[in-house]
């Protein structure tokens, strides 16, 4: 138990050093993430919300005291090493740690599920009161009609989720542009991305708040993108894109709090901010990404439980140096 309860009050300290670690090299990474394909970006941006975690699961592993009999111990006891692995006390700093940590996730998890819960009875007000109708395009795939003087296409649902088309944007667009915008919806469909975005949200939860917009806006960026390169297997990049456009506009044109309807980390739709960037995608597409840039993510990745670890075990000494353990 006092082996236990030590590892996890490291596995704090691990986690709120990389938490700093993953805000300081963010803003360098995410400012050339487009240069990697759809699947490497999908990777980097997973891998970055979720580096707390697994690199303190990695760290708990590493300084777990039986694994010395599975690596050199002398190595692991210069790196790093522990004098009271077995004596654990309640009222020691490591007590108050765990204390404040699981006062801190309680609080996360509740107020996550307080905004996605009011997120979701928005949405579902907004769809129940509408009278909504079940629509075909090409005679193949069903979406529904949602009537609102707003031009909005979006999907959302987590577990069962569902395409909406507004009949201020039916009303405005062609039948091409109608079948892009809902072969783009399909895409998001198949994707489960209203549920990825939201699992996605709750992994960044844990960053400053200038951190977490980033890496949510990042991967929003990337479910819109790919959804758009799946369109382009039936229609020309350029079409996507001037259809894009067009939908965006009309989104301008209306007032924002009125598109404030369609927002929301559970709902996945056709145009927002990002329309330059995704345009620019459209015209200019990454087929292959930098070695080099792939190498650097590489080692990045791979050094990162290492050095925290080194980073966690100076740190927790110089804790004890000023309280008792």
């Amino acid at each position: 138990m006092a082996i236990t309860l030590n590892l996890l009050s490291i596995a704090v300290l691990v986690f709120a050093i990389s938490v700093v670690f993953i805000a300081v090299i963010s803003p360098f990474t995410l400012h050339r993430i487009a240069q990697f394909t759809f699947g490497i970006r999908k990777v980097i941006l997973w891998s970055l919300v979720t580096a707390p975690w697994w690199i303190a699961i990695s760290c708990v592993g590493f300084f777990w005291p039986r694994q010395q009999d599975i690596f050199p111990a002398a190595l692991l006891n210069d790196f790093a090493h522990w004098h009271h692995v077995d004596i654990f006390s309640f009222t020691s700093w490591h007590a108050v740690t765990l204390l404040s940590a699981s006062a801190y996730l309680l609080w996360s998890v509740t107020r996550t599920v307080y905004i996605r819960r009011k997120q979701a009875s928005s949405m579902a007000d907004l769809i129940g009161l509408s009278d909504i109708k079940l629509q075909h395009i090409n005679g193949k795939q069903g979406y529904y009609s949602l009537p609102l003087p707003i031009p909005a296409a979006f999907t959302t649902g987590l577990l069962s989720p569902k395409i909406y088309v507004t009949t201020a944007l039916k009303e405005r667009v062609n039948e091409q542009e109608l079948d892009i915008i809902v072969r783009h919806e399909i895409a998001h469909v198949e994707s489960r991305d209203p549920l990825l975005k939201v699992a996605f949200a709750t992994f960044a939860v844990f960053f400053p708040a200038t951190v977490k917009r980033k890496l949510i806006q990042q991967f929003t960026l990337l479910t819109e993108q790919v959804a758009d390169s799946a369109v382009t297997k039936k229609y020309d990049n350029l079409d996507v894109a001037q259809t894009l456009i067009n939908v965006a506009r009309m989104q301008r044109s209306i007032d924002s709090v009125q598109n404030n309807c369609c927002d929301g980390l559970q709902t996945s739709y056709f145009g927002n901010d990002q329309t330059t960037v995704r345009v620019q995608c459209l015209i200019n597409p990454v087929t292959s990404p930098s070695r080099l840039a792939v190498g650097f993510a590489i080692i990045l990745f791979a050094s990162a439980p290492l050095l925290t670890a080194s980073t966690v075990d100076s740190l927790h000494h110089i804790i004890e140096t000023f309280f008792t353990h």
